[in-house]
């Protein structure tokens, strides 16, 4: 899967960025960014409050500045957010552009994580997490078509 990257600078909007720990993934100003925190969904607009942000596995979705652009989408999973003075940094281990997922195949892993076996705590939390962000990537990968 590849990995998107975009560069809009200037005007009055939210500065969003997107990082792994090898690249920038994404920074653009937009109007609106939705993110898949911890504890549910929250958006973002100018001048909202600042705050950090346990990410949870989901979509975050960067609405543009211009209207007509497309959406930005990419699946997350987990990390942090910090938002500050109109600008949303997204720090995460994984970030995926939502229209480079192969939706088949992304179907395929969340079978197969379904039809693993777990014995014991551990290995059905792992399982739960396995599923979850399994299904979170393919909503995200029906959603970018």
């Amino acid at each position: 899967m590849s990995e998107q990257k975009q560069t809009a600078r200037g005007g009055r909007g939210i500065q969003c960025v997107v990082v792994t720990p090898e690249t920038t993934v994404f920074d653009m100003t937009a109007g609106f960014v939705s993110l898949p925190l911890d504890d549910g969904q929250r958006g973002v607009g100018l001048g909202h409050a600042a705050f950090i942000g346990r990410l949870g596995v989901g979509e975050v979705r960067v609405t543009p500045k211009q209207a007509g652009s497309p959406t930005a989408r990419f699946f997350v999973q987990g990390g942090f957010v910090e938002v500050a003075h109109d600008s949303v940094t997204v720090i995460t281990q994984k970030a995926v552009a939502a229209d480079s997922i192969d939706a088949q195949e992304a179907r395929r892993e969340l079978e197969r994580v379904q039809s693993a076996k777990a014995v014991g705590p551990a290995a059905i939390e792992a399982r739960l997490e396995a599923t979850e962000a399994a299904r979170a990537m393919v909503r995200a990968a029906s959603r970018s078509r």
